[in-house]
């Protein structure tokens, strides 16, 4: 098993790991959020720091939005490609 830190968007369905910070520098800058907000409502539906993440699915317009498993399973989300480049996670490839 290897690690690194790399955006959530970035992970092929099936690979994993923990989330280990949320940079809303990364966002893209035609999306208008007020500083915060976004970081804000991840945290709202269980994407925070220390908790494994595993992408389940993409949706089939440009693999958007992106299904994910958090903490092994207790909590299964949907979050927009965009919103997944600014979570960083410390990578394992496994499936």
């Amino acid at each position: 098993m290897t690690n690194k830190l790399i955006s959530l968007a970035k992970l092929k369905v099936g690979m994993s790991g923990v989330i280990e910070k949320i940079d809303e520098a990364l966002l893209p800058h035609n999306i208008e959020l007020e500083a915060g907000e976004l970081e804000r409502r991840l945290l709202e539906i269980g994407i925070i720091e220390g908790v494994h993440v595993k992408v389940l699915h993409f949706g089939l317009i440009k693999k958007d939005p992106i299904a994910l498993q958090l903490n092994n399973g207790e909590i299964t989300v949907a979050i927009r490609r965009n919103e997944a480049e600014i979570i960083l996670v410390n990578q394992s490839i496994r499936k």
